[in-house]
């Protein structure tokens, strides 16, 4: 496996932002004669303390990615909860555009069913939010321990430095918009269809302050008739249940696959 750093020119930024890139090795990459494969590709978002580095630091995705042959694509956005800020950098946009760049200029597959989007935390919240605005581009989406249900009183939450009206305004009610995840998937209902969403799997811990919240919204998912997975079990919100996390995840997304193994080199052992 490939682990790639990659900083870049971003048009929606407006300045230079990194990313990073895991990529498993094709013994064709060395053979110049030869078609190299493209790759299986997950999106892969930070929660709201974190950056791009975090979830190759904190957990063995790189060893579970390696296993399935699967590339993962890890952007920063920043405290931004993935959306166009109010008052900052549209970071939504952004992220897509991360997407496509690593497409472009890396063997990865553009096929709808051969990407991915995951996150934990913030990054949760993103995922369902791409999952509903750009069906066309993922099978799958995975929210691990997703700000999902929250109210106005997000806003006003003491996150440290960290203001939530830069992202979403200064609003009293969150009714359709973008922090309304109830709204956010009604919305791509009614524009989509039940049929065009991405596949949807829900993971949260039980001594998560965010479970309460994630028990309402699949409530609400089981009201509307929408098919979805869940696991509600023994957990905290730290990066040893999202490590166990990615795993199901990664499994998850690949229990209804076949795995490439005769492209890939070799697992490095120490």
């Amino acid at each position: 496996m490939a682990l790639i750093d990659i900083n870049f020119h971003s048009m929606t930024l407006g300045k230079h932002q990194t990313f990073k890139v895991i990529l498993p090795e094709q013994q064709d990459m060395f053979q110049p004669e030869k078609s190299v494969k493209r790759l299986r590709t997950l999106l892969l978002l930070h929660g709201l303390s974190s950056d791009d580095s975090m979830f190759s630091r904190y957990t063995n995705v790189e060893m579970y990615a390696n296993t399935h042959n699967l590339a993962v694509i890890m952007p920063n956005a920043d405290h931004s909860f993935y959306q166009n800020m109010k008052y900052g950098h549209s970071y939504y946009d952004h992220v897509l555009e991360v997407w496509r760049y690593a497409h472009q200029v890396l063997p990865l597959s553009w096929k709808r069913e051969d990407n991915y989007v995951a996150g934990n935390s913030m990054g949760g919240f993103g995922a369902f939010h791409f999952a509903m605005n750009e069906p066309q581009l993922f099978e799958k989406a995975v929210m691990m321990s997703a700000a999902l249900d929250m109210n106005a009183s997000f806003i006003d939450y003491d996150w440290y430095d960290f203001d939530g009206r830069a992202v979403f305004g200064d609003i009293d009610d969150i009714s359709e918009t973008a922090m309304d995840t109830r709204y956010t998937i009604d919305y791509a209902l009614r524009k989509h269809g039940i049929g065009k969403l991405p596949k949807l799997y829900f993971m949260c811990g039980t001594e998560d302050d965010l479970i309460e919240r994630t028990d309402s919204f699949i409530q609400y998912l089981k009201t509307i008739n929408v098919p979805h997975k869940y696991d509600r079990e023994p957990g905290e919100h730290n990066w040893s249940y999202w490590d166990k996390g990615i795993r199901k995840a990664i499994d998850w997304i690949f229990e209804d696959k076949t795995v490439d193994t005769d492209n890939q080199i070799m697992n490095w052992v120490g």
